[in-house]
Protein backbone atom coordinates (compact mmCIF):
# COMPACT_ATOMS: atom_id res chain seq x y z
CA UNK A 1 0.00 0.00 0.00
CA UNK A 2 1.48 3.51 -1.21
CA UNK A 3 1.31 5.79 1.86
CA UNK A 4 1.73 9.52 0.72
CA UNK A 5 3.56 12.28 3.25
CA UNK A 6 1.77 15.50 4.10
CA UNK A 7 5.11 18.40 4.00
CA UNK A 8 4.11 21.82 4.97
CA UNK A 9 2.99 24.21 2.10
CA UNK A 10 6.22 25.98 2.92
CA UNK A 11 8.52 22.78 1.70
CA UNK A 12 7.19 23.07 -1.85
CA UNK A 13 9.36 24.61 -4.47
CA UNK A 14 7.66 26.65 -7.09
CA UNK A 15 6.61 24.02 -10.04
CA UNK A 16 7.27 25.66 -13.38
CA UNK A 17 5.29 25.73 -16.91
CA UNK A 18 5.22 26.86 -20.49
CA UNK A 19 4.22 30.72 -20.61
CA UNK A 20 0.89 30.80 -22.35
CA UNK A 21 -1.21 33.27 -23.86
CA UNK A 22 -4.44 32.92 -23.99
CA UNK A 23 -4.37 31.09 -27.72
CA UNK A 24 -1.87 28.81 -25.80
CA UNK A 25 -4.45 28.04 -22.93
CA UNK A 26 -7.30 27.32 -25.87
CA UNK A 27 -4.89 25.08 -27.63
CA UNK A 28 -3.78 23.24 -24.69
CA UNK A 29 -7.16 22.53 -23.46
CA UNK A 30 -9.58 19.90 -24.17
CA UNK A 31 -12.17 21.50 -22.31
CA UNK A 32 -12.63 25.19 -21.27
CA UNK A 33 -15.54 26.13 -18.73
CA UNK A 34 -17.31 28.36 -16.75
CA UNK A 35 -18.69 27.49 -13.58
CA UNK A 36 -19.58 27.57 -9.75
CA UNK A 37 -17.91 24.82 -7.39
CA UNK A 38 -20.90 23.19 -5.59
CA UNK A 39 -18.84 20.11 -3.79
CA UNK A 40 -15.24 19.18 -2.93
CA UNK A 41 -13.34 16.60 -1.29
CA UNK A 42 -9.95 14.42 -1.15
CA UNK A 43 -9.70 11.08 -2.62
CA UNK A 44 -7.67 8.40 -4.00
CA UNK A 45 -7.51 8.37 -7.57
CA UNK A 46 -7.25 5.07 -9.90
CA UNK A 47 -3.64 4.99 -8.98
CA UNK A 48 -3.44 5.58 -5.29
CA UNK A 49 -2.77 8.68 -5.30
CA UNK A 50 -4.60 11.73 -3.51
CA UNK A 51 -6.68 13.83 -5.86
CA UNK A 52 -9.24 16.38 -5.08
CA UNK A 53 -12.50 16.20 -6.44
CA UNK A 54 -14.79 19.36 -7.41
CA UNK A 55 -18.06 19.06 -8.81
CA UNK A 56 -19.21 22.02 -10.24
CA UNK A 57 -22.31 23.38 -12.26
CA UNK A 58 -21.50 24.17 -15.70
CA UNK A 59 -22.63 27.81 -16.45
CA UNK A 60 -20.77 27.82 -19.99
CA UNK A 61 -19.11 25.60 -21.81
CA UNK A 62 -16.86 27.12 -24.13
CA UNK A 63 -14.29 24.84 -25.73
CA UNK A 64 -15.06 20.80 -25.07
CA UNK A 65 -18.03 19.21 -23.69
CA UNK A 66 -19.40 19.41 -20.30
CA UNK A 67 -22.78 20.17 -18.97
CA UNK A 68 -25.22 20.60 -16.03
CA UNK A 69 -22.63 18.63 -13.40
CA UNK A 70 -19.42 18.10 -13.82
CA UNK A 71 -16.46 16.59 -11.89
CA UNK A 72 -13.44 16.95 -12.62
CA UNK A 73 -10.72 15.25 -10.27
CA UNK A 74 -7.47 17.60 -9.67
CA UNK A 75 -4.03 15.62 -8.93
CA UNK A 76 -3.02 16.50 -4.93
CA UNK A 77 -4.85 16.96 -2.04
CA UNK A 78 -4.74 16.69 1.57
CA UNK A 79 -6.83 13.61 3.36
CA UNK A 80 -8.30 13.74 6.48
CA UNK A 81 -5.42 11.92 7.78
CA UNK A 82 -3.36 14.50 7.21
CA UNK A 83 -1.75 12.17 4.67
CA UNK A 84 -1.41 14.08 1.31
CA UNK A 85 0.44 15.11 -2.03
CA UNK A 86 0.96 18.86 -2.76
CA UNK A 87 1.91 19.99 -6.49
CA UNK A 88 3.70 23.67 -6.39
CA UNK A 89 2.31 25.37 -9.13
CA UNK A 90 -1.42 22.98 -8.98
CA UNK A 91 -4.28 26.05 -8.35
CA UNK A 92 -6.70 25.81 -5.86
CA UNK A 93 -10.39 25.83 -6.08
CA UNK A 94 -12.88 26.96 -3.34
CA UNK A 95 -16.33 25.67 -2.46
CA UNK A 96 -18.80 28.53 -3.97
CA UNK A 97 -16.26 30.02 -6.25
CA UNK A 98 -17.14 30.94 -9.58
CA UNK A 99 -14.95 29.95 -11.73
CA UNK A 100 -13.32 29.66 -15.77
CA UNK A 101 -11.12 26.81 -16.32
CA UNK A 102 -9.04 25.80 -18.95
CA UNK A 103 -8.08 21.73 -18.70
CA UNK A 104 -6.44 19.51 -20.36
CA UNK A 105 -7.70 15.39 -21.55
CA UNK A 106 -8.73 13.18 -18.67
CA UNK A 107 -5.44 10.68 -18.11
CA UNK A 108 -5.55 7.27 -17.73
CA UNK A 109 -6.00 7.57 -13.55
CA UNK A 110 -8.90 10.05 -14.39
CA UNK A 111 -7.23 12.90 -13.74
CA UNK A 112 -7.05 16.71 -15.19
CA UNK A 113 -4.96 19.51 -15.00
CA UNK A 114 -5.39 23.35 -15.80
CA UNK A 115 -3.85 24.42 -18.64
CA UNK A 116 -0.22 25.83 -17.60
CA UNK A 117 -0.77 25.11 -14.43
CA UNK A 118 -2.19 27.83 -12.35
CA UNK A 119 -2.45 29.82 -15.94
CA UNK A 120 -5.16 27.90 -16.56
CA UNK A 121 -7.23 28.93 -13.60
CA UNK A 122 -9.36 32.53 -13.60
CA UNK A 123 -11.38 33.71 -10.29
CA UNK A 124 -15.10 35.30 -11.30
CA UNK A 125 -14.96 38.25 -9.18
CA UNK A 126 -18.27 40.50 -8.56
CA UNK A 127 -18.90 43.82 -7.57
CA UNK A 128 -21.96 45.58 -5.60
CA UNK A 129 -23.67 45.87 -8.67
CA UNK A 130 -23.22 42.37 -10.29
CA UNK A 131 -20.68 43.28 -12.58
CA UNK A 132 -18.36 40.55 -13.42
CA UNK A 133 -13.98 40.45 -13.53
CA UNK A 134 -11.88 37.47 -14.13
CA UNK A 135 -9.00 37.60 -11.60
CA UNK A 136 -6.03 35.58 -11.74
CA UNK A 137 -4.79 35.16 -8.30
CA UNK A 138 -0.65 35.14 -8.27
CA UNK A 139 1.02 31.57 -7.86
CA UNK A 140 4.32 30.19 -6.96
CA UNK A 141 5.06 29.03 -10.47
CA UNK A 142 8.13 29.55 -13.11
CA UNK A 143 7.68 30.06 -16.24
CA UNK A 144 9.54 29.00 -19.19
CA UNK A 145 9.84 30.82 -22.48
CA UNK A 146 10.03 28.98 -24.91
CA UNK A 147 12.02 31.46 -27.98
CA UNK A 148 14.37 32.46 -25.00
CA UNK A 149 14.23 29.22 -22.88
CA UNK A 150 14.63 31.26 -20.00
CA UNK A 151 12.54 30.33 -16.82
CA UNK A 152 11.24 33.90 -14.63
CA UNK A 153 9.24 33.60 -11.86
CA UNK A 154 5.79 34.06 -12.89
CA UNK A 155 3.74 37.34 -11.84
CA UNK A 156 0.14 36.12 -12.53
CA UNK A 157 -1.84 38.28 -10.54
CA UNK A 158 -3.92 40.44 -13.06
CA UNK A 159 -8.31 41.45 -13.70
CA UNK A 160 -9.44 41.44 -16.41
CA UNK A 161 -13.21 42.63 -18.12
CA UNK A 162 -14.92 39.74 -18.43
CA UNK A 163 -17.28 40.75 -21.33
CA UNK A 164 -13.54 41.33 -23.12
CA UNK A 165 -11.79 38.33 -22.04
CA UNK A 166 -14.85 36.27 -23.36
CA UNK A 167 -14.56 37.53 -26.70
CA UNK A 168 -11.25 36.93 -26.75
CA UNK A 169 -11.68 33.24 -25.34
CA UNK A 170 -13.87 32.44 -28.01
CA UNK A 171 -12.21 33.90 -30.88
CA UNK A 172 -8.90 31.96 -29.83
CA UNK A 173 -11.72 28.74 -29.58
CA UNK A 174 -12.95 29.62 -33.28
CA UNK A 175 -9.33 29.64 -34.25
CA UNK A 176 -8.20 26.69 -33.45
CA UNK A 177 -11.11 25.09 -34.93
CA UNK A 178 -10.03 26.49 -38.22
CA UNK A 179 -7.07 25.09 -38.03
CA UNK A 180 -6.77 21.80 -40.65
CA UNK A 181 -6.34 18.64 -37.72
CA UNK A 182 -3.12 16.94 -37.62
CA UNK A 183 -2.45 13.88 -39.75
CA UNK A 184 -2.82 10.69 -37.65
CA UNK A 185 -0.15 8.26 -38.18
CA UNK A 186 -2.92 5.83 -39.85
CA UNK A 187 -3.35 8.18 -42.86
CA UNK A 188 0.24 9.41 -43.09
CA UNK A 189 1.40 6.72 -45.75
CA UNK A 190 -1.71 7.16 -47.33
Amino acid sequence: MLVWQFWPACAARAGTAVRLDLQGLVDGAELCIEGRVLDMHVELDLRGRPCTRATLVVVRDLLGSAAGRFDVRLPGGVLPDGSGLVLPGMPSLYLGEEVVLFLSEESSAGLRIPTGLAQGKFRIARDAQGGRTLVRDDADLELLDLASLQTSHANLAAVYDYAAFMAEVQAAVAHRRALPLPLSPSSEGK
